[in-house]
Protein backbone atom coordinates (compact mmCIF):
# COMPACT_ATOMS: atom_id res chain seq x y z
CA UNK A 1 0.00 0.00 0.00
CA UNK A 2 2.64 2.52 0.70
CA UNK A 3 4.35 1.77 -2.65
CA UNK A 4 0.99 2.44 -4.37
CA UNK A 5 0.57 5.55 -2.61
CA UNK A 6 4.21 6.77 -3.40
CA UNK A 7 3.53 5.96 -6.99
CA UNK A 8 0.54 7.69 -7.25
CA UNK A 9 2.11 10.89 -5.45
CA UNK A 10 5.03 10.17 -8.52
CA UNK A 11 2.35 10.46 -11.30
CA UNK A 12 0.48 13.47 -9.81
CA UNK A 13 3.90 15.00 -9.90
CA UNK A 14 4.89 14.24 -13.31
CA UNK A 15 1.27 15.38 -14.48
CA UNK A 16 2.05 18.67 -12.99
CA UNK A 17 5.45 18.76 -14.49
CA UNK A 18 3.82 18.18 -17.92
CA UNK A 19 0.70 19.57 -17.98
CA UNK A 20 2.00 23.51 -18.83
CA UNK A 21 4.64 22.12 -21.50
CA UNK A 22 1.69 20.58 -22.86
CA UNK A 23 -0.40 23.24 -23.13
CA UNK A 24 2.31 25.26 -24.73
CA UNK A 25 2.54 22.23 -27.33
CA UNK A 26 -0.47 23.14 -28.16
CA UNK A 27 -0.50 26.57 -28.34
CA UNK A 28 2.46 26.78 -30.10
CA UNK A 29 0.45 24.55 -32.62
CA UNK A 30 -2.61 26.17 -33.01
CA UNK A 31 -0.98 29.80 -33.59
CA UNK A 32 0.65 27.37 -36.53
CA UNK A 33 -2.54 26.28 -37.85
CA UNK A 34 -4.09 30.08 -37.65
CA UNK A 35 -1.17 31.23 -39.97
CA UNK A 36 0.43 33.07 -36.85
CA UNK A 37 3.93 31.93 -37.00
CA UNK A 38 5.10 32.53 -33.27
CA UNK A 39 7.95 35.11 -33.29
CA UNK A 40 10.85 34.80 -31.10
CA UNK A 41 11.61 38.62 -29.88
CA UNK A 42 13.39 39.77 -26.84
CA UNK A 43 9.98 40.30 -24.50
CA UNK A 44 10.67 43.89 -22.30
CA UNK A 45 9.30 44.45 -18.67
CA UNK A 46 6.37 45.99 -17.77
CA UNK A 47 8.32 49.04 -16.73
CA UNK A 48 10.43 49.18 -20.25
CA UNK A 49 9.23 50.36 -23.66
CA UNK A 50 11.25 50.57 -26.93
CA UNK A 51 13.72 53.32 -26.64
CA UNK A 52 12.95 55.31 -29.88
CA UNK A 53 9.79 56.52 -27.87
CA UNK A 54 10.82 59.59 -25.23
CA UNK A 55 7.71 61.35 -25.35
CA UNK A 56 4.22 62.86 -27.03
CA UNK A 57 2.00 65.50 -25.19
CA UNK A 58 -1.87 64.11 -24.36
CA UNK A 59 -2.99 67.02 -26.70
CA UNK A 60 -0.71 65.89 -29.79
CA UNK A 61 -2.43 64.33 -33.02
CA UNK A 62 0.45 61.49 -32.41
CA UNK A 63 -1.10 59.50 -30.10
CA UNK A 64 0.07 56.26 -32.00
CA UNK A 65 3.07 54.99 -33.28
CA UNK A 66 4.78 51.61 -34.33
CA UNK A 67 8.17 50.12 -34.92
CA UNK A 68 9.33 47.78 -37.30
CA UNK A 69 11.42 45.25 -36.35
CA UNK A 70 13.15 43.70 -39.35
CA UNK A 71 15.63 41.63 -37.80
CA UNK A 72 12.56 39.40 -36.36
CA UNK A 73 9.98 40.47 -39.12
CA UNK A 74 7.34 41.76 -36.65
CA UNK A 75 5.18 45.07 -36.42
CA UNK A 76 4.64 46.38 -32.99
CA UNK A 77 1.90 49.11 -32.37
CA UNK A 78 1.84 51.16 -29.13
CA UNK A 79 -0.64 53.82 -28.20
CA UNK A 80 -0.01 56.66 -25.43
CA UNK A 81 -1.82 58.12 -22.78
CA UNK A 82 -1.60 58.97 -19.32
CA UNK A 83 1.90 59.92 -20.07
CA UNK A 84 2.87 56.38 -21.22
CA UNK A 85 3.10 54.37 -23.91
CA UNK A 86 1.28 50.70 -24.08
CA UNK A 87 1.52 48.11 -26.49
CA UNK A 88 -1.56 47.45 -28.33
CA UNK A 89 -0.56 44.74 -30.85
CA UNK A 90 2.13 42.84 -32.65
CA UNK A 91 1.43 41.80 -35.74
CA UNK A 92 4.31 39.35 -38.04
CA UNK A 93 5.93 41.33 -41.12
CA UNK A 94 7.64 41.13 -44.55
CA UNK A 95 10.27 43.54 -45.61
CA UNK A 96 12.88 43.63 -47.99
CA UNK A 97 14.41 40.31 -49.87
CA UNK A 98 17.71 41.76 -48.97
CA UNK A 99 19.14 42.35 -46.05
CA UNK A 100 20.62 45.52 -44.59
CA UNK A 101 19.38 49.09 -44.55
CA UNK A 102 18.68 50.57 -48.41
CA UNK A 103 20.85 52.97 -49.96
CA UNK A 104 19.89 52.60 -53.50
CA UNK A 105 16.83 52.15 -56.10
CA UNK A 106 15.88 48.77 -56.63
CA UNK A 107 18.38 47.03 -53.85
CA UNK A 108 15.30 45.11 -52.73
CA UNK A 109 16.56 46.87 -48.80
CA UNK A 110 13.97 48.09 -46.07
CA UNK A 111 14.98 51.51 -45.42
CA UNK A 112 15.86 52.03 -41.29
CA UNK A 113 15.54 55.14 -39.68
CA UNK A 114 12.43 57.47 -38.32
CA UNK A 115 9.39 57.90 -40.89
CA UNK A 116 6.11 59.47 -41.12
CA UNK A 117 3.31 58.63 -43.62
CA UNK A 118 2.22 60.82 -46.36
CA UNK A 119 -0.73 59.59 -48.43
CA UNK A 120 -3.00 56.90 -48.08
CA UNK A 121 -4.35 54.52 -50.77
CA UNK A 122 -7.75 52.54 -50.53
CA UNK A 123 -8.48 49.49 -52.31
CA UNK A 124 -9.99 50.78 -55.42
CA UNK A 125 -6.87 52.74 -55.80
CA UNK A 126 -3.67 49.87 -55.91
CA UNK A 127 -3.19 46.85 -57.50
CA UNK A 128 -3.78 43.56 -56.11
CA UNK A 129 -0.35 43.12 -54.94
CA UNK A 130 -0.74 45.96 -52.78
CA UNK A 131 -3.55 44.10 -50.80
CA UNK A 132 -6.57 46.49 -49.64
CA UNK A 133 -4.87 49.29 -48.43
CA UNK A 134 -1.10 51.67 -48.48
CA UNK A 135 0.08 54.29 -46.66
CA UNK A 136 3.57 55.63 -48.32
CA UNK A 137 6.58 56.82 -45.86
CA UNK A 138 8.70 59.96 -46.77
CA UNK A 139 11.27 58.02 -47.37
CA UNK A 140 13.92 59.53 -48.21
CA UNK A 141 13.57 61.33 -45.20
CA UNK A 142 16.33 64.57 -44.19
CA UNK A 143 19.16 61.88 -43.10
CA UNK A 144 18.66 60.03 -45.87
CA UNK A 145 19.48 62.75 -48.32
CA UNK A 146 22.30 64.15 -46.24
CA UNK A 147 24.16 60.73 -46.41
CA UNK A 148 22.89 60.41 -49.65
CA UNK A 149 20.74 57.60 -49.46
CA UNK A 150 18.44 57.46 -53.27
CA UNK A 151 15.13 54.91 -53.71
CA UNK A 152 11.66 55.89 -53.44
CA UNK A 153 8.04 54.62 -53.00
CA UNK A 154 8.61 52.85 -49.72
CA UNK A 155 5.18 52.04 -48.33
CA UNK A 156 3.42 50.49 -45.30
CA UNK A 157 0.63 48.00 -47.27
CA UNK A 158 -1.45 45.00 -47.49
CA UNK A 159 -1.23 41.55 -48.84
CA UNK A 160 -3.64 38.96 -50.38
CA UNK A 161 -1.00 36.62 -50.00
CA UNK A 162 -0.02 34.43 -46.72
CA UNK A 163 3.10 36.71 -45.01
CA UNK A 164 6.51 34.87 -45.47
CA UNK A 165 9.70 36.78 -44.42
CA UNK A 166 11.87 39.27 -46.10
CA UNK A 167 9.43 38.69 -49.51
CA UNK A 168 8.79 42.01 -50.54
CA UNK A 169 11.12 44.41 -52.82
CA UNK A 170 11.78 46.90 -49.83
CA UNK A 171 7.90 47.90 -48.47
CA UNK A 172 6.50 46.86 -44.90
CA UNK A 173 3.80 44.62 -45.70
CA UNK A 174 1.15 43.24 -43.45
CA UNK A 175 -1.63 41.06 -44.28
CA UNK A 176 -4.74 43.16 -45.02
CA UNK A 177 -6.86 42.17 -41.53
CA UNK A 178 -3.93 43.63 -39.76
CA UNK A 179 -3.03 46.73 -41.90
CA UNK A 180 -6.98 47.52 -41.75
CA UNK A 181 -6.73 47.48 -38.24
CA UNK A 182 -4.28 49.68 -37.92
CA UNK A 183 -5.58 52.12 -40.87
CA UNK A 184 -8.35 54.12 -38.57
CA UNK A 185 -5.20 55.03 -35.89
CA UNK A 186 -2.46 56.39 -38.59
CA UNK A 187 -2.68 60.20 -39.19
CA UNK A 188 -0.88 61.54 -41.91
CA UNK A 189 2.36 63.36 -41.19
CA UNK A 190 2.19 63.15 -37.15
CA UNK A 191 1.87 58.94 -36.50
CA UNK A 192 5.41 57.84 -36.83
CA UNK A 193 6.94 54.56 -37.94
CA UNK A 194 10.65 53.70 -36.94
CA UNK A 195 12.10 50.92 -38.91
CA UNK A 196 15.24 49.70 -36.90
CA UNK A 197 16.84 46.13 -37.23
CA UNK A 198 16.95 45.03 -33.39
CA UNK A 199 14.62 46.53 -31.20
CA UNK A 200 16.11 48.08 -27.56
CA UNK A 201 14.14 48.65 -24.67
CA UNK A 202 14.74 51.33 -22.04
CA UNK A 203 12.99 52.27 -18.93
CA UNK A 204 10.21 54.64 -19.46
CA UNK A 205 11.64 56.57 -16.58
CA UNK A 206 14.63 57.51 -17.60
CA UNK A 207 13.20 58.91 -20.38
CA UNK A 208 11.62 61.62 -17.87
CA UNK A 209 15.46 63.03 -17.99
CA UNK A 210 15.58 63.68 -21.62
CA UNK A 211 12.02 65.14 -21.99
CA UNK A 212 12.35 68.06 -19.62
CA UNK A 213 15.85 68.60 -21.40
CA UNK A 214 14.32 68.85 -24.63
CA UNK A 215 11.50 70.84 -23.47
CA UNK A 216 13.73 73.15 -21.65
CA UNK A 217 15.12 73.43 -24.91
CA UNK A 218 12.62 74.08 -26.89
CA UNK A 219 11.51 77.04 -24.56
CA UNK A 220 14.57 78.53 -24.88
CA UNK A 221 14.12 78.44 -28.92
CA UNK A 222 10.78 79.58 -28.94
CA UNK A 223 11.53 82.76 -26.66
CA UNK A 224 14.64 83.66 -29.18
CA UNK A 225 11.97 83.15 -31.83
CA UNK A 226 9.47 85.32 -29.83
CA UNK A 227 11.92 88.13 -28.23
CA UNK A 228 15.05 87.22 -29.06
CA UNK A 229 17.81 88.41 -31.59
CA UNK A 230 19.28 86.93 -34.63
CA UNK A 231 22.31 85.74 -33.03
CA UNK A 232 20.13 83.93 -29.49
CA UNK A 233 17.97 82.12 -32.19
CA UNK A 234 21.15 81.12 -33.77
CA UNK A 235 22.70 79.96 -30.76
CA UNK A 236 20.25 76.76 -30.36
CA UNK A 237 21.52 75.71 -33.92
CA UNK A 238 24.71 73.05 -34.16
CA UNK A 239 27.45 75.29 -35.70
CA UNK A 240 27.97 72.92 -38.48
CA UNK A 241 24.25 73.08 -39.42
CA UNK A 242 23.19 76.72 -40.77
CA UNK A 243 19.45 76.72 -41.02
CA UNK A 244 17.39 79.60 -43.80
CA UNK A 245 17.37 82.62 -42.01
CA UNK A 246 16.33 84.48 -45.08
CA UNK A 247 12.77 85.25 -43.40
CA UNK A 248 14.06 86.95 -39.99
CA UNK A 249 13.99 90.87 -41.58
CA UNK A 250 10.22 90.20 -42.15
CA UNK A 251 9.63 88.36 -38.77
CA UNK A 252 11.37 91.57 -37.14
CA UNK A 253 9.10 93.36 -39.12
CA UNK A 254 5.61 91.62 -38.39
CA UNK A 255 6.47 92.33 -34.42
CA UNK A 256 7.32 95.35 -35.00
CA UNK A 257 3.74 96.28 -36.43
CA UNK A 258 2.33 94.30 -33.21
CA UNK A 259 4.30 96.75 -31.07
CA UNK A 260 3.75 99.83 -32.77
CA UNK A 261 -0.65 98.89 -32.18
CA UNK A 262 -0.48 97.31 -29.26
CA UNK A 263 -1.27 94.09 -29.99
CA UNK A 264 0.34 91.46 -28.20
CA UNK A 265 1.80 88.90 -30.01
CA UNK A 266 3.29 85.32 -29.20
CA UNK A 267 4.21 81.96 -30.64
CA UNK A 268 3.00 79.16 -28.90
CA UNK A 269 3.39 74.92 -29.14
CA UNK A 270 1.14 72.69 -28.92
CA UNK A 271 1.38 68.48 -29.60
CA UNK A 272 4.86 67.73 -28.79
CA UNK A 273 6.13 64.12 -29.94
CA UNK A 274 9.22 63.30 -28.93
CA UNK A 275 10.93 60.19 -30.76
CA UNK A 276 14.66 59.37 -30.90
CA UNK A 277 16.93 56.79 -34.03
CA UNK A 278 20.68 56.41 -33.87
CA UNK A 279 21.35 59.32 -31.27
CA UNK A 280 19.56 61.95 -33.40
CA UNK A 281 15.96 63.25 -31.31
CA UNK A 282 13.12 64.10 -33.51
CA UNK A 283 10.79 66.48 -31.92
CA UNK A 284 6.93 66.87 -34.09
CA UNK A 285 4.99 69.79 -33.14
CA UNK A 286 2.50 72.48 -34.53
CA UNK A 287 3.70 76.33 -34.29
CA UNK A 288 0.56 78.95 -34.17
CA UNK A 289 0.83 82.69 -33.81
CA UNK A 290 -1.44 84.14 -31.07
CA UNK A 291 -2.78 87.60 -30.31
CA UNK A 292 -6.04 89.21 -28.81
CA UNK A 293 -7.64 85.62 -28.26
CA UNK A 294 -6.92 84.45 -31.83
CA UNK A 295 -4.53 82.44 -33.26
CA UNK A 296 -3.44 80.93 -36.59
CA UNK A 297 -1.51 77.63 -37.19
CA UNK A 298 1.70 78.33 -38.64
CA UNK A 299 2.27 75.20 -39.63
CA UNK A 300 3.90 71.98 -38.42
CA UNK A 301 7.70 71.86 -37.29
CA UNK A 302 10.42 69.11 -37.15
CA UNK A 303 13.24 70.00 -35.45
CA UNK A 304 16.31 67.05 -35.45
CA UNK A 305 18.06 67.48 -32.01
CA UNK A 306 21.96 66.66 -31.02
CA UNK A 307 23.02 66.30 -27.54
CA UNK A 308 25.95 68.22 -27.85
CA UNK A 309 27.16 67.24 -24.17
CA UNK A 310 25.68 70.30 -22.53
CA UNK A 311 22.77 71.07 -23.92
CA UNK A 312 20.91 70.04 -27.08
CA UNK A 313 21.61 71.90 -30.68
CA UNK A 314 19.64 71.43 -33.80
CA UNK A 315 21.24 69.81 -36.28
CA UNK A 316 18.17 69.93 -38.91
CA UNK A 317 14.59 71.32 -39.65
CA UNK A 318 11.44 70.74 -41.78
CA UNK A 319 8.58 72.75 -42.17
CA UNK A 320 5.36 71.53 -43.37
CA UNK A 321 1.50 71.40 -42.84
CA UNK A 322 0.35 75.53 -43.52
CA UNK A 323 -0.78 77.36 -46.49
CA UNK A 324 1.10 79.95 -47.93
CA UNK A 325 0.97 83.12 -49.50
CA UNK A 326 3.35 84.04 -52.60
CA UNK A 327 4.37 87.36 -50.65
CA UNK A 328 5.70 85.54 -47.77
CA UNK A 329 7.74 81.59 -48.23
CA UNK A 330 7.95 81.47 -44.11
CA UNK A 331 5.03 79.91 -42.90
CA UNK A 332 5.43 82.15 -39.64
CA UNK A 333 5.67 84.81 -41.23
CA UNK A 334 2.88 84.66 -43.20
CA UNK A 335 0.80 83.28 -40.24
CA UNK A 336 1.55 86.30 -38.35
CA UNK A 337 0.63 88.88 -41.31
CA UNK A 338 -2.96 87.08 -41.53
CA UNK A 339 -3.54 87.36 -37.92
CA UNK A 340 -2.54 90.97 -37.78
CA UNK A 341 -5.63 90.98 -40.15
CA UNK A 342 -8.19 89.03 -38.33
CA UNK A 343 -7.60 90.80 -35.07
CA UNK A 344 -7.71 94.14 -36.55
CA UNK A 345 -10.91 92.94 -38.23
CA UNK A 346 -12.05 91.81 -34.73
CA UNK A 347 -11.55 95.53 -33.10
CA UNK A 348 -12.87 96.90 -36.24
CA UNK A 349 -16.10 94.80 -36.10
CA UNK A 350 -16.13 95.08 -32.42
CA UNK A 351 -16.37 98.88 -32.65
CA UNK A 352 -18.83 98.81 -35.03
CA UNK A 353 -21.47 96.63 -33.29
CA UNK A 354 -20.88 99.41 -30.32
CA UNK A 355 -21.75 101.86 -32.04
CA UNK A 356 -24.38 100.21 -33.42
CA UNK A 357 -25.69 99.64 -30.01
CA UNK A 358 -24.92 103.14 -28.87
CA UNK A 359 -27.17 104.73 -31.27
CA UNK A 360 -30.24 102.16 -30.69
CA UNK A 361 -29.38 103.47 -26.99
CA UNK A 362 -29.23 107.06 -27.26
CA UNK A 363 -32.28 106.16 -30.56
CA UNK A 364 -30.62 108.16 -33.48
CA UNK A 365 -32.57 106.09 -35.60
CA UNK A 366 -30.10 108.27 -38.58
CA UNK A 367 -26.79 106.85 -37.30
CA UNK A 368 -28.44 103.66 -36.55
CA UNK A 369 -29.70 103.25 -39.70
CA UNK A 370 -26.31 103.88 -41.38
CA UNK A 371 -25.24 100.58 -40.02
CA UNK A 372 -27.02 98.41 -41.93
CA UNK A 373 -26.95 97.07 -45.40
CA UNK A 374 -29.17 98.29 -48.42
CA UNK A 375 -29.99 94.94 -48.92
CA UNK A 376 -31.23 94.26 -45.14
CA UNK A 377 -34.89 92.46 -45.21
CA UNK A 378 -36.43 91.21 -41.35
CA UNK A 379 -39.31 89.74 -42.03
CA UNK A 380 -40.64 90.46 -45.08
CA UNK A 381 -39.52 94.28 -44.08
CA UNK A 382 -36.91 95.84 -46.45
CA UNK A 383 -34.18 98.69 -44.85
CA UNK A 384 -37.02 101.78 -44.98
CA UNK A 385 -39.63 99.72 -43.46
CA UNK A 386 -37.20 98.32 -40.93
CA UNK A 387 -36.35 101.73 -39.58
CA UNK A 388 -39.84 103.00 -39.38
CA UNK A 389 -40.64 100.07 -37.45
CA UNK A 390 -38.05 100.92 -35.26
CA UNK A 391 -38.41 104.44 -35.01
CA UNK A 392 -42.21 103.65 -34.13
CA UNK A 393 -41.19 101.37 -30.92
CA UNK A 394 -38.46 103.45 -29.79
CA UNK A 395 -41.35 106.39 -29.21
CA UNK A 396 -43.16 103.97 -26.70
CA UNK A 397 -40.19 104.31 -23.96
CA UNK A 398 -38.82 106.90 -21.82
CA UNK A 399 -34.95 105.13 -22.45
CA UNK A 400 -33.35 102.13 -23.81
CA UNK A 401 -30.42 100.67 -23.04
CA UNK A 402 -28.81 97.71 -24.73
CA UNK A 403 -25.69 95.67 -23.16
CA UNK A 404 -24.08 93.07 -24.73
CA UNK A 405 -21.74 89.97 -23.18
CA UNK A 406 -19.89 87.34 -24.66
CA UNK A 407 -19.05 88.48 -28.27
CA UNK A 408 -18.21 85.94 -30.97
CA UNK A 409 -17.01 86.85 -34.67
CA UNK A 410 -16.70 84.16 -37.14
CA UNK A 411 -15.66 84.33 -40.88
CA UNK A 412 -16.73 82.80 -43.89
CA UNK A 413 -15.92 83.80 -46.95
CA UNK A 414 -16.60 87.77 -47.92
CA UNK A 415 -19.60 87.54 -44.50
CA UNK A 416 -19.18 87.76 -40.99
CA UNK A 417 -21.28 86.59 -38.26
CA UNK A 418 -21.11 87.90 -35.41
CA UNK A 419 -23.41 86.73 -32.27
CA UNK A 420 -23.40 87.71 -28.17
CA UNK A 421 -26.17 87.96 -25.23
CA UNK A 422 -27.89 91.10 -25.16
CA UNK A 423 -30.17 92.88 -22.56
CA UNK A 424 -32.41 94.81 -23.52
CA UNK A 425 -33.73 97.09 -20.79
CA UNK A 426 -36.28 100.15 -21.07
CA UNK A 427 -38.97 101.71 -18.82
CA UNK A 428 -41.64 99.07 -19.43
CA UNK A 429 -40.17 96.11 -21.03
CA UNK A 430 -36.81 93.67 -20.40
CA UNK A 431 -35.55 90.92 -22.59
CA UNK A 432 -32.74 88.91 -22.50
CA UNK A 433 -31.65 86.62 -25.88
CA UNK A 434 -28.77 85.83 -28.25
CA UNK A 435 -28.38 88.39 -30.74
CA UNK A 436 -26.77 87.31 -34.26
CA UNK A 437 -25.57 89.53 -36.97
CA UNK A 438 -24.50 88.93 -40.56
CA UNK A 439 -21.76 91.58 -41.77
CA UNK A 440 -21.18 92.38 -45.30
CA UNK A 441 -19.04 94.86 -46.71
CA UNK A 442 -20.73 97.97 -48.63
CA UNK A 443 -18.26 100.60 -49.54
CA UNK A 444 -15.40 99.88 -47.69
CA UNK A 445 -17.46 99.49 -44.42
CA UNK A 446 -19.25 96.53 -42.42
CA UNK A 447 -22.89 96.71 -42.87
CA UNK A 448 -25.60 94.67 -41.01
CA UNK A 449 -26.85 92.33 -43.91
CA UNK A 450 -29.35 89.80 -41.47
CA UNK A 451 -29.88 89.79 -38.19
CA UNK A 452 -31.51 87.30 -35.51
CA UNK A 453 -32.89 86.98 -31.91
CA UNK A 454 -33.56 84.76 -29.72
CA UNK A 455 -34.82 84.83 -26.04
CA UNK A 456 -33.17 83.41 -23.34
Amino acid sequence: MARYIKMRIFYIWLALIMLPLISLGVSASQHKEAGLEVVASQQPSPAKVPDVFISFDNDSSAKYAMVVEKGVQQLLFYSYGDDSFKEMYRFKCSTGEAVGRKSQSGDKKTPEGLYFFTNEYKKKDLSLIYGTMAFPIDYPNFFDRIEGRKGHSIWLHGTNQPIKARDSNGCVVLANQDIDRLAKYIVLHKTPIVIVDKLSYASFDDKGKIKNSIFNFLKQWNNALENGTYHEYLECYAPEYLPDISWWTEWNKVKKIYSASNLDLSVEIKGRSILRHNGIYVVLFDQFVRSSGKELHAGSKKLYLANMGDSFRIVGEESHGAPINQKNSNLLVSAGHNLQKLVEDKHEITNFVDEWLQAWSVKDIKRYGSCYSSDFLFQGMNLKAWLNYKDRLNSKYDFIRIARDNLIIEKSGNKITVSFIQTYTSNTFKAKGIKKLILVQEKGRWKIFRETWQKL
